[in-house]
């Protein structure tokens, strides 16, 4: 479960971000994450959970944006979202493609209450 280690740095960013907008409490941290990354949100979202307990991102919610593997083909040009767990040329079916999108894992923005 690769996801509780990348919960782990998310929270770790969440906790400086939120220290710059002290006193505030948070409601809400948004990341994006490229389909690469293979991501299972409820088990991203339980990581999350676990390790902001007794922290000052306590109650806090996980809100995640994904972002498609997308790719461009090398032989005929065509770009495009890739469908399914062949990574091929959405027009020729070439293998010879270059992943454009989908590498994408980064805190996007953090919401806050301030008293």
């Amino acid at each position: 479960m690769h996801e509780f280690s990348i919960a782990q740095t998310i929270v770790q960013a969440v906790l400086a971000e939120l220290k710059k907008v002290q006193p505030a409490r948070l409601v809400r941290a948004r990341i994006v994450a490229g389909g690469l990354h293979q991501l299972v949100s409820a088990n991203l979202t339980f990581a999350y959970k676990v390790l902001t307990k007794e922290t000052a991102a306590a109650g806090s919610s996980l809100s995640i944006r994904r972002v498609p593997i997308t790719a461009e083909c090398r032989q005929c040009h065509w770009r495009g979202v890739i469908r399914g767990a062949l990574f091929a040329c959405g027009r020729c079916q070439a293998g010879d493609i270059e992943i454009t999108g989908g590498k994408e894992l980064y805190l996007d923005s953090i919401e806050v209450e301030q008293p």
